[in-house]
């Protein structure tokens, strides 16, 4: 055999299996698949408080849930279609919490952040210097000086309970401080700093969040957030203030409250009421749910 023949022969041979490379190549990229839940997605995310990169759960536009704050949830009542369940972080257990995610539910746990309520069990954690006025209408509350250092050491053990127990996010509400009269100088500016701290410190520790009404500062905090829990933005006509968390691809989970007040039962709303509530102004792509005003288990859902 010629030098010129066994040449040919080598370099058909290493085109040949080049080629073959190649189409494995491709044939294992074509059939590679991502798999995300239809409610929700995961973000990666780094904190300056913790070396490590934490992956957080980040809820889609149009998610379903339920918000139950008034008794311990009951894992036998789970709804099939309720995709995330905001809970209270003291009078649920870690069982209950392992049980909704057994049944692929999400978890939310919540806590005031902004306001102290005598009856909770750390009650001590939190100096008198640091309470303000009375809450309107809410007599068992203080708002709380979001700047104090040590009511932030109080609320990083409340979010160390909420990584103990198991919740996915949390729900701190009370940052609105600086629109009432709180009696301690809170600004919006506080406000800002003070949910950027409150962000920082879940994400570190694995917790998604969201914040709780504050219309006024959502263009300064939307990119620390993955949702929004707002309260009667229809009654308020105040929907559009929030909408842009839809534009960014984060749920706004919508409460309203049509019975008003004074009226805790469990009748339906009238159909005028819910339909005015459900269709919404500026509402378009919320959550919404119908509740009692002290956000017991019954529920109407648009």
């Amino acid at each position: 055999m010629s030098f010129l023949y066994q040449f040919i022969l080598l370099a058909l041979g290493l085109f040949l299996g080049l080629g073959e490379a190649s189409n494995a190549v491709t044939s294992s990229a074509s059939s590679s698949t991502v798999t995300s839940s239809s409610s929700s997605s995961s973000i990666p995310s780094t904190s300056s408080t913790s070396s490590n990169t934490t992956t957080l759960w980040q809820p889609q536009v149009g998610t379903t849930w339920q918000i139950i704050l008034t008794d311990p949830l009951d894992p036998s009542t789970i709804d099939s279609t309720t995709e995330v369940y905001d809970i209270d972080l003291w009078l649920n257990d870690a069982a209950t919490i392992a049980d909704l995610h057994a049944q692929h539910r999400k978890v939310i746990c919540y806590f005031s952040a902004g306001s102290h309520e005598a009856y909770r069990p750390d009650t001590a954690a939190f100096p008198a210097a640091a309470l303000g006025n009375v809450l309107a209408g809410w007599p068992d509350e203080k708002w709380l000086d979001i700047r104090s250092a040590d009511v932030r050491r109080a609320l990083a053990a409340r979010l160390d309970l909420a990584a103990q127990k198991g919740c996915d996010g949390v729900d701190p509400d009370n940052v609105d401080g600086y629109d009432n009269d709180n009696g301690l100088g809170l600004t919006a500016s506080d406000a800002v700093e003070f949910v950027g701290w409150l962000a920082a410190q879940a994400h570190a520790r694995g917790l998604a969040v969201g914040l709780k009404n504050a219309g006024g500062i959502v263009a300064d905090v939307i990119a620390d957030m993955q949702w929004c829990v707002n309260e009667q933005c229809v009654e308020m006509e105040e929907c559009e203030t929030y909408a842009p968390f839809v534009a960014h691809g984060k749920p706004v989970f919508h409460i309203e409250y049509p019975k008003g007040e004074e009226v805790v039962s469990r009748v339906a709303v009238a159909a005028a009421q819910r339909e005015m509530v459900c269709a919404g102004e500026g509402a378009v792509g919320f959550s919404t749910v119908i509740k009692n005003i002290n956000l017991d288990a019954w529920v109407e859902v648009c």
